[in-house]
């Protein structure tokens, strides 16, 4: 049988779809709604299993339907399935489409919303420290959030800690990760004299940001037993959990950036104070130089000048001292810096989990050698318990001369005393039976 190519198989798959599904129709809620700059919409239908990608061409679009396209809203949509073949993929193409009301999924957002709300969830912040000087993160170690508040907080300041907890932001364990993170804060925020939680990930889709929204994540993160930072997304996107949280971030840069304020503030005010200082003070000095210039005689004015200039060289030596210390202040603070995120790359735990695989595989061969030997040893046992098996089958006795007597009601003649004179005996040989009549003299 001749095989496929990629494009013939996809044709028949399109041919067999398009023929089969030409029109169809489906009940689900709009999400990831977005407009092309064509005029086309496209979003998805979804129930609790699936989801299907959609697209209304800008002449179908009326006024009408064009109300009925939100997120969350509940629709059912008429159209025809179709595949584009370049990618393989297929989507569901509508001419018509009717609202059924406010999707589950939003109305249930809703309500939580309203849950939070009334049950005192989104009172009694906790305030910021002023001067942060350890945080915990949770997030994805391999998204982009991570990068973006590493690369602000290196730029901004040099004196924070960070503890990185790694979970996954979407899909079937992000749930479950996300709560036991927080649960390890609550535990541990003590010992570990932790300041800050940050939960954060970079921007993505509704859905993608979807478990932000989770009722129990959202009471966890408000329940948290120090201060909490949400940085979900961008600026359009809310989610519960920045509804419960002590400050909210519009990204993940602007949280570091939340974080380091009062410390680039205080720095920029240092700086600005430094050279009103330098600049007042050579103001003041040439003013002084200049009015007693024309009272002092000209020996006078020199021996002011000499101790002016003195006193410049003495405010010129303490400010590059001044800078010196600054430099090795960051110089430490990003070697130290250096060396945590070489500590957390030791910590990967994709690191680990390959020296464990590596164990396992050690152990594996070493199992597989045992089970061999164990193997053969047996089987030796297994035969020799079949040699002696056959050794003592009867019939290979008889076979080496030995016989059996015994009377007509089968008992095994052991002693003369065992028959009487005349009784009829039976010996069994190897090839036959023999039939005898006792004499006793």
């Amino acid at each position: 049988m001749k095989p496929l190519s990629v494009s013939e198989l996809t044709k028949q798959i399109k041919d067999l779809l398009e023929w089969n599904f030409s029109e169809v129709y489906v009940e689900g809620e709009i999400s990831n709604l977005k407009s092309s700059g064509s005029k086309h919409m496209y979003f998805n239908l979804i129930d609790s299993k699936s989801t299907l990608k959609c697209v209304i061409f800008k002449s179908h679009i009326t006024e009408n339907i064009k109300k009925q396209l939100l997120d969350g809203q509940k629709v059912i949509a008429i159209g025809r399935l179709n595949v584009y073949e370049p990618y393989g993929d297929y989507h569901l193409i509508i001419s018509y489409i009717q609202s059924m009301g406010d999707g589950l999924k939003y109305k249930k957002l809703e309500e939580d919303r309203k849950f939070l709300l009334e049950n005192g969830y989104l009172d009694n912040k906790k305030p910021m420290p002023f001067f942060p000087k350890k945080i915990i993160i949770i997030t994805s170690p391999q998204g982009a959030a991570i990068r973006d508040i590493l690369n602000i907080l290196k730029r901004r300041t040099q004196g924070l800690e960070l503890l990185i907890y790694p979970v996954t932001v979407q899909g079937e364990t992000a749930k479950k990760e996300i709560l036991e993170a927080i649960e390890f804060v609550n535990e541990h925020y003590s010992q570990l004299s932790l300041d800050v939680c940050i939960l954060t990930r970079g921007g993505g889709s509704v859905d993608d940001l979807w478990i932000f929204n989770d009722l129990d994540i959202a009471m966890a993160f408000k329940n948290c037993k120090i201060s909490t930072i949400s940085a979900i997304g961008h600026q359009i996107d809310q989610t519960l959990c920045d509804l419960v949280a002590d400050k909210v971030a519009e990204t993940p840069s602007a949280a570091a950036e939340l974080l380091t304020k009062a410390y680039f503030d205080q720095l920029n005010h240092v700086l600005m104070l430094k050279k009103s200082v330098f600049s007042n003070l050579q103001r003041i000095l040439n003013l002084k130089a200049y009015t007693l210039a024309g009272v002092w005689s000209q020996r006078i004015v020199n021996f002011i000048k000499d101790y002016i200039e003195i006193r410049i060289l003495k405010v010129d030596n303490l400010s590059t001292n001044i800078d010196h210390k600054t430099q090795n202040i960051l110089f430490n603070k990003n070697k130290k810096l250096t060396e945590l995120e070489n500590k957390i790359k030791n910590q990967n735990p994709f690191n680990k989990l390959n020296i464990q695989k590596h164990a396992v595989l050690r152990f594996q061969n070493s199992l597989a050698s045992s089970t061999q030997k164990l193997l053969f040893q047996k089987k030796i046992t297994i035969e020799n318990l079949e040699n002696k098996i056959i050794a003592l089958n009867p019939q290979n006795i008889l076979k080496r001369g030995f016989s059996i007597t015994y009377t007509k009601n089968h008992k095994i003649v052991k002693s003369i005393d065992d028959v009487k004179n005349k009784d009829t005996i039976y010996t069994k040989v190897f090839d036959g039976e023999i039939k005898s009549t006792v004499l006793k003299n």
